[in-house]
């Protein structure tokens, strides 16, 4: 998820937050007779409010308000659901060069360096944006025997040869490790560990 909607489905998980409780407060103190909710309910003049529809910007207005909520929902869709692929990391510029590196190539590098360690039965890697860092983002399924301190420190030096590869470019390495349930009756996975280390 891209940094700019992670803010924005905060923000308004906040709003909407805001706007249940004051509700919802509102309703209790109405149901309970209190001075403030009487009080309030007293000023507002039914036969106004039932005839603002038949006013002549009711339906423009309407249809605005539908407009912009369905324009501000599909966006939050596409920022939510699209890939959120991350390309090329710059680690050298001059004048007449510039050296970019691709990161998702280099994720599956890792994902296939890793994958040669005792007990791992699989490995897959990807780039991705995540919250406006880019991130080689790896999954490892291994057997429940495998020595999980030792694929550690393997996953954390894998980590230090990116980051003097990439010559410190801000780039995480995110590595989360499943280990199979070889049990009569289970086909699940637990994840035991994750390891990330962000030049």
């Amino acid at each position: 998820m891209k940094r700019v909607t992670a803010v924005l489905d905060r923000l308004l998980v906040v709003l909407l937050g805001i706007v249940l409780l004051g509700g919802g407060a509102f309703a209790l103190a109405w149901h309970f007779d209190l001075p403030i909710a009487t009080e309030t309910l007293s000023r507002f003049d039914r036969a106004t409010f039932a005839g603002l529809p038949d006013q002549s910007w009711w339906e423009p207005a309407l249809a605005g308000t539908a407009v912009a909520a369905t324009v501000v929902a599909i966006a939050l869709l596409i920022g939510n659901l699209s890939p959120r692929r991350t390309g090329t990391v710059q680690i050298s510029s001059e004048d007449s060069l510039a050296v970019r590196v691709d990161l998702g190539a280099l994720a599956r590098g890792v994902a296939a360096d890793l994958a040669s360690f005792p007990g791992v039965e699989s490995s897959r890697g990807r780039a991705i944006d995540d919250r406006g860092t880019a991130t080689l983002a790896v999954t490892v399924s291994t057997t429940p025997h495998i020595d999980i301190d030792a694929f550690t420190r393997a996953v954390e030096d894998t980590a230090a040869f990116v980051d003097e590869a990439l010559e410190g470019a801000p780039v995480a390495v995110r590595v989360q490790v499943h280990a199979s349930a070889h049990k009569r009756g289970s086909t699940g996975s637990d994840s035991i560990a994750s390891t990330a280390k962000t030049a």
